[in-house]
């Protein structure tokens, strides 16, 4: 095996290994987004916090991979305030040299000072082998793994209504004939973000960003943010609020539908208005989020993305203490 060799550029630790190079970096305002999913990318890294921020890069004739950390009060977490963040893998690493960047990794946070270490993977269907090498190395250094269930709708060409079950294939019918599916602007974003919350919070919940929050992140990201409907000619019956983490995976970031028309169903047809969408737009996968309600697996939500055609795939968190 060769020899590990520690060096130093322009400040930061370098690790070269069997060529191939570990990297760490900080954050500046113009840091480039080198990340696929948008939570990786540092514009949104520098908006969830300015400062703070560690990213250890695997590099081999380019980059094959990268994470971010922000470290605060002796913990490491990845990410800070996103759905989530940990390991992007642009070419193929081997288990062994895996685990190799990642003893340099964990190395590194503790003689930084960091005692604990907390990770938020993306759900598998996202990227399968980079999520089973990341369980892999993870399980073998000793943490302890969280497993969520999020539910995947796979982008076919088939209909969206040949994957419903034959009740909620009924109910689009009648929701079909009711009420009309529209891609709303931007400019709908508080109507819609206000109905959101207003039928959330009729079922006892909250949104986990604010109206503030939610202004500022959309105003840094138009693009990535797109917003849909299904309503008649008086009022909303179902909306969603969706962001597009990558060119090719749409997550349905929220969505709620008014209580009068529980019976109804109506958004079913908003999934399959999503779905054409993304059909039309090269999108492969939608995500409709995990069916954990305050920590727990919520079996009636899980039930309904099931009914609509979405597939579990495990998001696994992965928290150690170092220190």
């Amino acid at each position: 095996m060769v020899d590990a060799l520690y060096l130093q550029k322009d400040r930061n630790p370098l690790l070269i290994l069997d060529k191939l190079t570990f990297v760490v970096d900080g954050i500046e305002q113009n840091s480039p987004d080198d990340g696929t999913f948008l939570f990786n990318r540092a514009s949104h890294r520098w908006l969830q916090s300015e400062r703070g921020w560690l990213t250890y890069k695997a590099i081999r004739q380019g980059l094959c991979g990268l994470i971010h950390f922000y470290c605060q009060n002796d913990i490491a977490t990845s990410p800070y305030r996103a759905p989530f963040g940990s390991f992007e893998l642009q070419q193929s690493l081997n288990d062994s040299e895996m685990d190799r960047w990642w003893s340099f990794i964990q190395s590194d946070l503790r003689e930084r000072g960091c005692k604990k270490i907390h990770i938020k993977h993306h759900p598998a269907a996202y990227a399968p082998e980079t999520t089973r090498l990341v369980k892999q190395v993870m399980m073998s250094h000793r943490f302890q793994v969280m497993e969520e269930t999020a539910s995947i709708i796979s982008i076919t060409q088939t209909p969206f209504d040949t994957k419903l079950t034959v009740s909620k294939r009924q109910k689009l019918k009648k929701c079909v004939a009711r009420f009309s599916f529209a891609q709303s602007s931007l400019q709908q974003l508080e109507r819609i973000y206000t109905f959101i919350a207003t039928s959330r919070k009729a079922k006892g919940y909250q949104l986990s960003m604010s109206w503030s929050d939610m202004l500022q992140t959309v105003q840094k990201f138009p693009q990535h943010f797109l917003l849909f409907t299904v309503e008649d000619e008086h009022q909303l019956a179902a909306a969603a609020i969706c962001i597009q983490v990558s060119d090719s995976i749409l997550y349905t970031f929220y969505y709620a539908h008014a209580a009068a028309f529980d019976k109804l169903s109506p958004v079913t047809q908003l999934l399959q208005g999503i779905y054409e969408y993304a059909q039309s737009h090269s999108i492969k996968l939608i995500d409709l989020g995990t069916s954990q309600v305050d920590g727990k697996l919520n079996p009636s939500l899980l039930h309904f993305k099931k009914s609509v055609g979405g597939k579990s795939s495990s998001k696994y968190t992965f928290t150690k203490q170092i220190a």
